[in-house]
């Protein structure tokens, strides 16, 4: 039986598959309209006495469903989620440092992420947001978490969302490892998590 390599497992299944923050941001809930009758499925909606849906039925999907091949094969059409309508892009456009993330999208560059991918009129709109969202929430994310010495980080991150906690809680490491560094307090200098890793594969390949 041949051996399953890593790259094989990698061209089939993509690396954030197994990633809770990733199944968690195809959770979002988007409100659609059915296209299409479908019969004997009454049931999902909780409102239809009926046993069919149809065509025209208004019904809140979970992404990563309505992501599956629904909205591009035309069988329904949904909304943006308000956290990436236009009037809230239009905020975050304006000053995004200011703008509770974490409060309106948990998830918000994942969730995004995947509405981008959406055959929606409004998602070359919400893509540019994103990447403008994000560079102007950076510096800020850098600079408070180097400068956190301290100080409350319940504070400090309550208005970022995931990615934006992950990374500001990264920088914050970096710094303190520095710190020890520079205080003579950490003797070992370990290898980068990125080549031993890469150590491990390349292992793996000649085997």
């Amino acid at each position: 039986q041949r051996r399953v390599r890593e790259q094989d497992v990698d061209s089939v299944i993509p690396r954030d598959y197994f990633s809770i923050d990733s199944i968690l941001a195809e959770q979002q809930k988007l409100s659609c309209v059915l296209r299409r009758s479908f019969f004997g499925l009454g049931y999902l909606d909780a409102s239809n006495s009926g046993e069919h849906l149809v065509s025209g039925t208004k019904m809140d999907l979970p992404l990563w469903l309505v992501g599956s091949g629904l909205a591009d094969k035309g069988f329904l059409t949904c909304e943006l989620p308000k956290a990436y309508q236009e009037a809230n892009r239009n905020i975050l456009l304006a000053d995004s440092s200011v703008v509770d993330l974490f409060k309106q999208a948990v998830h918000f560059y994942d969730t995004g992420l995947r509405l981008i991918k959406l055959p929606h009129p409004e998602t070359p709109y919400l893509a540019v947001s994103l990447v403008k969202a994000f560079i102007g929430r950076f510096k800020k994310i850098m600079d408070s978490s180097q400068n956190s010495r301290n100080q409350d980080l319940s504070t400090l991150c309550a208005k970022l969302e995931t990615k934006e906690r992950a990374l500001f809680e990264l920088s914050r490491e970096s710094v303190q490892t520095l710190d020890k560094w520079e205080r003579r307090e950490s003797n070992i200098i370990g290898a980068s998590t990125l080549v031993l890793h890469s150590r491990k594969r390349k292992r793996h390949q000649l085997t």
